[in-house]
């Protein structure tokens, strides 16, 4: 699946859910209208007739009809922002909303402990920060969904039911299917669909809570006020009908929006595992041996988010997901119903036992043999790399079943004390810190003295191990455990965040040279927990204009030419290069400067350079490879300084793999 065209497919399907809502909005206006002006033509009327209002009678009370109109829309319009403003707390918040409890790295159950595994080796093969896992304790369907405005504020979540009868690969392929969403803007607009639906939907529900209401008048009311209770009970149940065309509206946008990106969900799913026996598997059991339907009384509002259909439908028109059948038909073109049924028959006579086998296997995954993983780690690293500008644009957003596989090992070969310092709140503080103190001896202690002033000396001596063991790991190593240590610090205080944040400014600077990757590094880190802090700005980003980014392209592709090549005329060549892949006239590009006190540049360039559409920053990270590669030779410092490039501009690189 391309990154870049997903991405820009997202953003066409937005702009279809406008035209669509507008739609929507214009009938239910029309009908609000119709039902306001025979009430209003209707009142005191003596004649047993009733009175269908003309045209010319709406032209007579045009002033009746425009207040009707404004008011409707406007309600609408702030429904829907009061909305999409309730989900501002990003992924975290729908799942909690949902019934959702979130699941911790330390947690003692095997199968949780399985899924957050699952869930830390998909977020290092995509090159993303590793969301929040939740589980759906209330929910006995199987079922999972992915909700947030970025990776930085996502959220994962699965059912209790797919928990308990999901075998690894199942999980896996499921777990895969949702970073497809998290990968390629599904997940986004999924989020924004929330927000307009409400707005469409909130009529009915009123509709409904005021003929519940004079339901009650009519039966405690006297006689004499039966008129008006009567034009309450017929406005009630004009509202209710309307709320009816909403629904039916709704329905079809998310059907609409849904069901082609479930297939390509799919596809991704079996692309990231190699296999697609896991998903299918997945399916299978979801259309034959239980059901998706969620309980909780969200489920209408948030079922196009769901794996499979989270409510009944009647009818395929309405429904979200494309049928199961034909997902599985995708996936296993020769599946056969009646021998799955008489397999499946067979299977639930071995029930406990297999239950058991699954709980012991889940157990057993955290004591996998760790010398035959660093082994074959070893030989990666000891390779070559090669890079391609189409391989690497091909690889963002889009992790194979290659990298699936080498974050395992990855994952699995971090050291216990770097693991668990990354996933505590305190560890992994100090673990980012660590990760940013420098290599030279006389620097270090300069930002020791510096973090004498925060941290007890305790709290020292724990990042010097820290330090010392990372040291002994290799540069590959320090994007993965950002993003591991990412859901432990993002939920520290803002306040800290900050002050942490500013922090780090103050160690990598504290030579007066600033190591560029420790830069990136930190810049990838901040614009992640920015995002998580305030996840509605990454859909409020303007587009910039690759024309009007010419001073920006400058710092940024010769500080990466500067950084990657031995002398001045090699670097200038190599930024030349890339400036042509991007801007192919050259007088449409200013020439290679030397870096020099570029911090607040750089700052703003990766700003403005993140606004770019989508399909410019395909061309973008393939002219940086050009640079990066022009001199045939690629260190993993290089390439992992690509990675954190990538990762300011919301383009996630995995890691690379070595041949």
């Amino acid at each position: 699946m391309d990154f870049f065209e997903q991405q820009d497919n997202a953003r066409r399907k937005t702009k279809f859910l406008v035209l669509m809502f507008v739609l929507a909005v214009i009938g239910i206006v029309f009908a609000v209208d119709l039902v306001i002006t025979m009430l209003v033509a209707n009142m005191g009327n003596s004649s047993e007739q009733f009175i269908l209002p003309s045209l010319a009678w709406a032209g007579d009370h045009a002033g009746l009809v425009g207040l009707s109109s404004l008011g409707t829309t406007g309600f609408i319009g702030l429904a829907s922002l009061y909305r999409i403003a309730s989900l501002n707390g990003g992924g975290g918040t729908v799942a909690r909303n949902l019934g959702g409890t979130l699941v911790t790295p330390d947690t003692p159950d095997p199968l949780r402990r399985r899924l957050h595994n699952v869930v830390e080796e998909m977020a290092i093969a995509s090159g993303v920060p590793v969301p929040e896992v939740y589980v759906l304790e209330a929910e006995d369907g199987i079922n999972a969904f992915a909700a947030g405005f970025s990776p930085g504020d996502a959220a994962v979540a699965v059912t209790r039911g797919s928990l308990e009868r999901f075998n690894r690969n199942e999980l896996q392929g499921v777990i895969a299917h949702e970073f497809s969403h998290i990968l390629n803007g599904d997940m986004r607009l999924n989020m924004r669909l929330i927000g307009i639906l409400f707005g469409i939907l909130v009529i009915g529900l009123i509709g409904r809570t005021i003929l519940r209401g004079s339901r009650h008048v009519r039966i405690s009311g006297s006689r004499d006020k039966g008129g008006g209770v009567a034009v309450i009970f017929i406005l009630a149940l004009s509202l209710t009908l309307i709320g009816y065309i909403g629904m039916f509206f709704g329905r079809l946008i998310k059907a609409a929006v849904s069901r082609q990106r479930e297939y390509l969900a799919d596809a991704s799913a079996v692309q990231f595992t190699r296999q697609s026996e896991g998903i299918a598997s997945a399916l299978k059991k979801i259309g034959y041996d239980n059901h998706s339907v969620i309980d909780n009384a969200d489920g209408e509002e948030m079922s196009h988010m769901f794996f499979a259909n989270g409510v009944s439908y009647i009818g395929s028109l309405y429904a979200t997901h494309p049928p199961i059948d034909d997902r599985i038909r995708a996936l296993d073109p020769n599946f056969n119903p009646e021998e799955y049924m008489r397999q499946a028959a067979q299977h639930a006579k071995r029930a406990s036992k297999r239950m058991a086998e699954e709980a012991a296997a889940a157990e057993e995954e955290a004591a996998q043999d760790k010398r035959s993983a660093q082994d074959q780690l070893q030989r990666l690293m000891q390779a070559a790399l090669i890079l391609t500008p189409e391989g690497v644009s091909q690889s963002v957003g889009n992790p194979s079943e290659a990298h699936v596989q080498h974050a395992s090992q990855l994952r699995r070969e971090i050291p216990e004390q770097i693991r668990d310092a990354a996933h505590s709140p305190s560890g992994a503080l100090f673990l980012t810190l660590a990760l940013l103190l420098d290599h030279d001896d006389s620097i270090r202690e300069q930002q020791y003295a510096r973090l004498q002033e925060f941290f007890r000396p305790q709290q020292i001596k724990q990042m010097t191990q820290l330090h010392l063991t990372l040291a002994e790991m290799g540069p590959q190593f320090r994007l993965p455990l950002m993003e591991l240590t990412f859901p432990a610090l993002k939920r520290r205080p803002p306040q800290q965040i900050d002050n942490l944040l500013k922090l780090i400014q103050e160690l990598i600077e504290m030579d007066g040279h600033v190591d560029t990757f420790e830069y990136l590094l930190s810049r990838a880190l901040m614009v992640h927990l920015q995002d998580a802090e305030h996840p509605s700005r990454v859909t409020a980003r303007r587009s910039a204009r690759l024309a009007g980014s010419v001073r920006e392209l400058q710092m940024l592709f010769s500080t990466v030419a500067h950084l990657g090549h031995e002398n001045e005329e090699q670097a200038r060549k190599a930024y030349q290069m890339g400036m042509h892949t991007l801007l192919p006239n050259a007088g449409e590009w200013p020439d290679y400067t030397q870096p020099a006190a570029w911090i607040a540049d750089m700052d703003k360039a990766l700003e403005k350079l993140d606004k770019l559409p989508a399909m410019i920053k395909e061309t973008l990270v393939q002219a940086l490879v050009t640079t990066i590669s022009h001199d045939n030779k690629v260190t993993i410092n290089e390439a992992e300084l690509l990675r954190a490039v990538c990762a300011i501009l919301h383009c996630p690189l995995p890691p690379f793999l070595y041949e």
